[in-house]
């Protein structure tokens, strides 16, 4: 038994130390960013949005503040993440259904059944509601992290940066601008304010690319700079 749990753990430590973290770095061409958390704003005489993607394998969050007197809609099913050419739906098309299910057969005898179920359904959700001086905020998670597990190995310089507390950690880094960056996304949002019955439509795209991925062995909180969640970067994992 002891042997056993000897080699378990040692198992154990084997593919963690297979792990690699990689920490991609998130820029803009046509939004602001936040230099003390990271986020990604716009905002003109009707709204403000502001972007993050903090997190495992890039969610996206965004936020969308009203400044109007008037209430603004937001058209999920109209707006969508684009990347290399593909467009990804923000709409939310799952509703939960919770429930029993009790039943009578007749046959040789009377036999009586009963279960319950949970199962997911289809059903548009396409339209937000946000009114005047409020905010909402959406979060999705689009990103084929296949697109970034398999970066050349040249692209990569080795070098040091601080760690948290514990002097500094080796790294491999690699850097890049939108012409030759791994990956390039959009936001495309559709808003529209009610005049009457009719809806005026208002679009607004968003592009960002990766500028550097950043990779160790060592955890992401290891490092000063990608602790407390920062915006402007997210986390992907890949095996060694």
């Amino acid at each position: 038994m002891k042997k056993l749990l000897i080699i378990s753990l040692a198992a154990i430590g084997l593919l963690s130390a297979c792990s690699t973290y990689q920490m991609n770095t998130v820029s803009s061409t046509n939004t602001f960013l936040d230099e003390k958390a990271g986020g990604f704003k716009f905002e003109n005489d009707s709204l403000k949005i502001t972007y993050a993607f903090a997190g495992q394998d890039m969610p996206i969050h965004v936020t969308i503040y009203n400044k109007l007197n008037e209430p603004v809609y937001v058209d999920w099913k109209r707006s969508a993440l684009i990347s290399d050419n593909q467009s990804y739906s923000y709409a939310d098309d799952a509703v939960q259904i919770n429930g029993d299910i009790s039943g009578v057969s007749v046959g040789r005898g009377i036999a009586y059944s009963s279960s319950s179920v949970n199962a997911q359904a289809t059903l548009p959700q396409n339209v937000v509601f946000i009114p005047p001086h409020t905010q909402i905020t959406k979060n999705v998670s689009k990103l084929d992290k296949n697109k970034l597990k398999y970066i050349a190995g040249d692209s990569f310089v080795k070098t040091k940066v601080p760690g948290y507390g514990l002097g500094d950690e080796n790294v491999k880094i690699a850097k890049f601008d939108k012409d030759n960056s791994p990956y390039l996304f959009k936001s495309y949002l559709t808003v529209y304010t009610l005049d009457g019955n009719t809806p005026k439509f208002k679009a607004y795209t968003h592009d960002f690319y990766i500028s550097q991925i950043t990779r160790s062995s060592v955890a992401p909180e290891s490092f000063e700079a990608f602790r407390g969640g920062r915006g402007d970067y997210f986390i992907t994992s890949t095996g060694n």
